[in-house]
C-alpha cells in the first residue's frame, strides 16, 4: 500500500488503495454479520456512517463500502454529524443526513444519530429535522448529559426564535 498523508489526497492517484480498502472494511462487516447470524438468525444489522468526517474525495471512497453497505445486506443505515451539531450549522447537519440517498436506503431504513448537548448549540433542531425526513429512528447520543442538564421529557416540539449570522 501507498503512504497516504493526508485525507486530501485525490482517490485517484492512490487507485489500488481506493479499491482495496473499502472491500476490506466490506469484507469484514460481512464476516461480523455472518457470524452473529450463524447463532442470531433473524437478528438485524445496521451500520453508523458519519458523512461529516468523510466529507473528502480519499474518506468519501475508502470509508464506505458501497459493494456490501446495501439495503440487501443492512437493515439499517445511520449517519450522524456531530462536527456540524456542534458548529451550529443546520444546514450542513441535513446534507449530511441526505449526503446518502443515493445509496439505496430509504427513510424506513435510515436512522440518525444526535449529540446531545446544551442549549448553545442547534441539538433539538437537528433531532427535529431528523424527524421531518422520515427517518426509522432518531437516537439521542450521550443521554448523561440529559440528566446532568435537567432536560425533561417529552423533548420541546416548539420552535424558538433564531437568527441566522453570516
Amino acid at each position: 500500500m501507498a503512504v497516504i498523508t493526508s485525507n486530501t489526497v485525490d482517490p485517484a492517484t492512490v487507485p489500488h488503495e481506493a479499491a482495496f480498502l473499502p472491500g476490506l472494511i466490506g469484507s469484514f462487516t460481512a464476516q461480523i454479520r455472518a457470524f452473529v447470524q450463524a447463532t442470531y438468525s433473524n437478528c438485524l444489522f445496521e451500520v453508523l456512517y458519519p458523512p461529516d468526517v468523510n466529507n473528502f474525495a480519499l474518506t468519501r471512497v475508502i470509508n464506505y463500502p458501497t459493494g456490501d453497505w446495501t439495503p440487501a445486506n443492512l437493515n439499517c443505515l445511520k449517519t450522524e454529524s456531530f462536527t456540524y451539531t456542534y458548529d451550529r450549522d443546520l444546514d450542513m447537519s441535513l446534507v449530511s443526513m441526505n449526503s446518502v440517498n443515493s445509496l439505496g436506503f430509504t427513510p424506513s431504513e435510515r436512522s440518525h444519530l444526535v449529540g446531545v448537548s446544551d442549549s448553545s448549540t442547534a441539538w433539538l433542531k437537528e433531532v427535529r429535522l431528523a424527524q421531518s425526513q422520515g427517518f426509522e429512528s432518531v437516537v439521542l447520543f450521550a443521554l448523561d448529559q440529559m440528566c446532568l442538564i435537567g432536560y425533561s421529557l417529552p423533548l420541546s416540539t416548539g420552535m424558538r426564535r433564531s437568527a441566522r449570522l453570516r
